[in-house]
């Protein structure tokens, strides 16, 4: 038996609270993620650009973290059948426009880390 059979989404947000409920949950939700990022010192310019000197890694180790954490959480979640994985969408992986991207991203890093 499925425990969330019923259960229409992951938060059935706009259906809760309407649209504009669903604006202000996603201001909040990005407010708070600049707040944490700009006291964990990731609004320092230098501090990104040391990133790519590879002087001063706490940005990588912060991400990548991050990152095994979601995907630990996501596929555990899965396995105790909390999460329906074909129901996440992924977006596709375009290699080059990602890799273009990134180097602009850098380039503007590191020039703005000046």
């Amino acid at each position: 038996m499925d425990l969330f059979a019923s259960f229409p989404g992951p938060f059935p947000i706009e259906a809760v609270y309407g649209k504009i409920g669903y604006y202000l949950v996603g201001l909040l939700i990005g407010v708070a993620f600049g707040y944490v990022l700009e006291m964990g010192g990731f609004g320092n310019s230098t501090k990104l650009a040391a990133q790519f000197y590879l002087t001063d890694m706490t940005v990588f180790k912060v991400m990548f973290t991050a990152i095994v954490v979601a995907m630990v959480l996501v596929f555990g979640a899965t396995a105790f059948g909390f999460l329906d994985y074909n129901r996440v969408y992924v977006n596709p992986t375009y290699l080059w426009p990602g890799i273009v991207g990134g180097i602009i991203m850098g380039v503007g890093f590191v020039i703005g880390g000046f």
